[in-house]
């Protein structure tokens, strides 16, 4: 379905913005796009009516409460949703903990080594650099500013001399 055309002119702003950012990214499943809304609403502690929306998307696309509980446990500090995303139960795949922890990281900036750990573990477990670029681009909706940096960044291990882009380096 083409929102572009079916969406009424009139159509609220955050309606368009969801179906954008949910249509315009087949590299990433339905599952894999509700944990990154989750995680951008814990990271911009978007609380309340927004993450209800999320739960509700969730449960319409084979997320189950507890997965969701999963991540909205833990609401505090970077370092501690990234410990929870190393550690927590497995209610979530692996892709999608790790898929995470870059959205985490994009939207705080932190861009430095642990997030060149992220990038390696998400092609280590079988992420293609465009499934990475993907979920940093998937990030603009909450930090446009924090996406274009996230991307640079991204880009620059992926393209690097050293290039992540081979799962051997991680």
């Amino acid at each position: 379905m083409d929102h572009r055309v079916d969406m009424p002119a009139e159509a609220p702003v955050d309606t368009v913005t969801y179906h954008q950012g949910w249509d315009g990214f087949p590299e990433l499943s339905d599952r894999e796009k509700v944990a990154l809304y989750a995680v951008a609403d814990i990271c911009r502690q978007t609380l309340g009516m927004p993450c209800e929306s999320q739960g509700t998307m969730g449960l319409t696309h084979g997320v189950s409460g507890d997965a969701l509980c999963e991540l909205l446990l833990f609401q505090g500090d970077h370092t501690e949703l990234q410990r929870h995303l190393r550690t927590g139960t497995r209610q979530l795949t692996d892709r999608e903990r790790a898929f995470g922890s870059l959205t985490s990281d994009v939207l705080h900036g932190v861009l430095n080594d642990t997030f060149a750990a992220h990038v390696s573990r998400a092609l280590a477990i079988g992420a293609t650099p465009a499934d990475v670029r993907a979920v940093i681009r998937f990030s603009a909706q909450f930090g446009t500013t924090a996406a274009w940096h996230g991307l640079r960044a991204a880009d620059r291990l992926l393209d690097g001399p050293a290039g992540l882009a081979d799962p051997s380096v991680a």
